[in-house]
């Protein structure tokens, strides 16, 4: 799992990563979401090994009835013929791309297959999804980037649109800021693997800080950004 508030890096960090290692399917709601504003569809064979169906996007949406998102997935009008995936309305938007994205990484779980998804982590089902991973026996990995500041992101989300990238209200980028960092201690702990990063100064190489291995922790700095004692180290360490 590729974690960290709007704007932390984290694109550019997984194209580092694609680049030294194989990082198997790749889940990101944002991509979905451009696929199917540009294109009109996607093929679910770039997401899933196996051809999916109708019946297994109308079972997750009803083992999903009580998400928040419901109503926006039944009017969407989700349709997949003969592997390729159709919103047949005009009600799409990120939470509709969020729940595909959802379904995608429910799928390649079930199917045992590797794979990585993209994530703001603001909200614990993400943590959840880990250990599930976890007890389907899969090895889980943690990527986490962040800065030191809400406002660096907030500035790097506007260079991004000016760019024609896609956009995130400032107060919905705070807010998940700081809900993404709470959630990070319990993401760090249920993981097999993690690696922490820190993006605040813009150009800087984005380098592991600090890692954990199984039960074995190591930094790979001496002095670390006051976010990664407070919201984690401060946590875990007994000093």
């Amino acid at each position: 799992m590729f974690a960290g508030p709007n704007g932390s890096g984290k694109s550019t960090f997984i194209k580092a990563i694609q680049q030294e290692c194989s990082i198997g399917f790749y889940i990101n709601a944002d991509d979905i979401e451009y696929l199917l504003k540009t294109k009109g569809n996607l093929c679910c064979s770039s997401f899933i090994p196996e051809e999916i169906s109708q019946v297994n996007w109308d079972t997750f949406i009803t083992a999903n009835k009580g998400d928040m998102r419901y109503e926006y997935i039944k009017s969407a009008k989700v349709t997949i013929k003969n592997n390729i995936l159709y919103v047949l309305s005009t009600e799409l938007n990120s939470y509709v791309a969020a729940f595909i994205a959802e379904f995608f990484r429910y799928q390649l779980l079930n199917l045992e297959k590797s794979f990585s998804f993209e994530t703001v982590m603001s909200h614990s089902s993400k943590v959840n999804f880990l250990h599930e991973a976890k007890e389907k026996g899969f090895k889980t990995y943690l990527y986490f980037i962040c800065t030191s500041d809400p406002e660096i992101n907030k500035s790097r989300v506007k260079l991004r649109v000016s760019k024609g990238g896609h956009d995130v209200a400032e107060d919905k980028i705070e807010k998940r800021y700081y809900a993404s960092l709470d959630l990070l201690k319990d993401a760090f702990l249920a993981v097999d693997r993690a690696y922490i990063c820190d993006s605040s100064i813009e150009g800087e190489e984005q380098s592991i800080l600090f890692e954990k291995n199984g039960e074995e922790v190591k930094f790979h700095k001496e002095i670390v950004p006051q976010w990664i004692l407070d919201y984690l180290i401060n946590h875990i360490i007994k000093i």
